[in-house]
């Protein structure tokens, strides 16, 4: 028991160690995987947390784009996201840059990709490149948005540039510091405010920059037909657009490539073998029978039955398969020594559990309770340096298990 003690006091550090490195990402932050790290820290709210869950009431507008969230949730940015799948594709703009004391007129190219496709948070990926015929200079820049508290999505930029042009560094990390921007949208006027979110500096950085503390500020209108423009600049640096939009659509998106179906609401399954989402079947035993599943795109809950031999093989298994993935890709996963794993696979007793399903996107409105477990043990199993993973209770017993698995 020492010993399992011993391990959940290492384990939780270590998530306290990558809950730094975390926030550090947002400085190196790009668009896909990383940036989504830097959302997950900055932006998400905590989980909501009840002892009593209910059957949700999803909006079909929010379905549709990708959430599962009811019609309560900000009704007024459905218009925001539709917005920017609409601008999805190629545009030629127009627009004036910051050139030292003047303005520059250019002409360029603005692609945009990205949606809402899973994961903790949603992005858009926004290039401008000009000259439109040989472009020399670029401005990359992501959209993030999150489910946040109080019922509104939680909004951020980031922006890097003007950058040296070149399509093979575009699909990089771009070197330097972003600047980052936390927005407000404002459905009446189709506009998203933006405002900058100076990053931690150093003692040496402060003292240099203390002559010019003046916060950038820009609105980027995103019509319904996906025309983005930009206005009201304040404070820029040389070389970002000021004024301008887009003037004519050049092309549409390519095609996304084919995705896994993820699984999202309350469900209920006779088997986990009968489960798809792979993000699911990661943590839920095949074994599995009887299955009731809340799921979100940041990970799910899930109460089934199982037999203590098919539990112990699945947290086995679980153990393999981390020291393979581990292996193959170190900077991903917390390290484990063989006496951690032992501990993990070992687990706690805790008695008593009570279910307490938790959701950043689902509401509920009828109260639904979850058997208990009455003499639970609790049990770890690997998890990357996100947090990713999950955390088991298991009644060895009565052959009821429990568990709250997170994606990030």
């Amino acid at each position: 028991m020492a010993r399992t003690r011993e391990f959940q006091c290492r384990v939780f550090n270590r998530h306290q160690a990558a809950g730094r490195n975390q926030r550090k990402l947002i400085i190196q932050a790009y668009f896909y995987t990383a940036l989504i790290l830097c959302a997950a820290v900055l932006l998400l709210s905590g989980r909501q947390t009840c002892a009593q869950t209910a059957v949700s009431q999803a909006s079909a507008d929010w379905k549709a784009l990708g959430w599962t969230l009811p019609e309560s949730f900000a009704p007024d940015q459905i218009a925001l996201f539709k917005g920017l799948n609409a601008a999805r594709g190629t545009w030629s703009f127009q627009a004036e840059a910051v050139d030292r004391a003047a303005t520059s007129g250019l002409t360029g190219k603005l692609i945009v990709t990205g949606g809402p496709q899973g994961g903790m948070a949603s992005t858009w990926n926004l290039i401008w490149s000009w000259p439109a015929e040989n472009p020399q200079q670029a401005i990359v820049e992501t959209i993030v948005a999150t489910p946040g508290k109080n019922q509104q999505f939680s909004l951020m930029l980031v922006r890097f540039g003007p950058l040296k042009y070149s399509e093979a560094q575009l699909k990089q990390t771009p070197r330097g510091q972003p600047t980052i921007f936390m927005g407000h949208w404002d459905a009446g006027k189709q506009t998203l405010n933006w405002n900058q979110q100076r990053l931690p500096e150093t003692p040496a950085a402060q003292e240099t920059t203390q002559q010019n503390r003046a916060v950038a500020k820009l609105e980027m209108v995103i019509t319904a037909d996906g025309k983005i423009s930009l206005q009201g600049s304040e404070n820029l640096q040389a070389g970002q657009i000021l004024t301008g939009g887009v003037i004519v659509r050049l092309g549409d998106p390519p095609p996304p490539p084919e995705q896994d179906s993820f699984l999202t609401g309350m469900h209920r399954f006779p088997k986990g073998s009968e489960i798809s989402d792979r993000r699911i079947t990661r943590y839920l035993p095949a074994d599995a029978t009887d299955v009731r599943l809340i799921s979100d795109r940041n990970g799910h809950m899930a109460h089934y039955r199982i037999s203590a031999e098919s539990f112990d093989t699945f947290l086995k298994n679980s153990w393999e398969r981390y020291t393979k993935e581990r292996a193959a890709n170190p900077e991903s996963w917390i390290h484990y020594s063989d006496g951690d794993i032992t501990a993990a696979r070992e687990g706690s007793l805790v008695g008593r559990y009570e279910p307490k399903v938790r959701s950043t996107e689902i509401l509920f409105d009828k109260p639904v309770v979850w058997e208990p477990l009455e003499n639970a043990t609790k049990y770890e199993g690997p998890r990357k340096k996100s947090a990713a993973g999950a955390t088991y209770y298991f009644d060895r017993e009565k052959g009821i298990a429990c568990h709250d698995a997170g994606y990030w």
